[in-house]
């Protein structure tokens, strides 16, 4: 997923495409998401709806990746609070925080590494990895949900 300025509207979209991927998989997935330099903060309404689906969104996912982008202290520092914010709330090594969307895979589970390298390349051939934060979510097509 990639992130541009979410709503409450964004959030619930992801959620039901996170309930479809999980069920059409039959197991808990793999959920990554990029959130490029310059995007902005969630509303407080998207951020509090985000934390009200949060025990919901642990049961769908095996792994919850966020890459962070962006270079030096405040990045460092954003990351950290990110992680520090959620890491209580999730279940050990569920919840991670990346620079890049490079560290990803080395966080997952020998036996879903594969899985996540095509859908990184996949997601990079339909330019979701490289660039600036949309105005919005994309439409559900252009959502990477599963490698072909």
């Amino acid at each position: 997923m990639l992130w541009g300025k979410p709503t409450v509207t964004d959030v619930d979209r992801v959620w039901s495409a996170m309930q479809v991927a999980a069920h059409e998989c039959g197991q808990p997935i793999v959920y990554i998401t990029r959130v490029p330099r310059n995007a902005p903060p969630p509303e407080a309404a998207a951020r509090t709806r985000l934390d009200q689906l949060v025990p919901r969104i642990m049961s769908v996912c095996s792994t919850y990746h966020v890459v962070l982008e962006g270079d030096g202290f405040g990045a460092a520092i954003k990351r950290g609070i990110l992680t520090g914010l959620f890491q209580l709330r999730w279940r050990l090594k569920t919840f991670f925080v990346h620079a890049s969307v490079n560290e990803v895979a080395r966080n997952v589970g020998r036996e879903q590494q594969e899985a996540v390298s095509s859908i990184l390349e996949l997601a990079a051939t339909r330019g979701l990895l490289s660039g600036l934060a949309p105005d919005s979510l994309a439409p559900p097509a252009t959502n990477v949900r599963q490698a072909s």
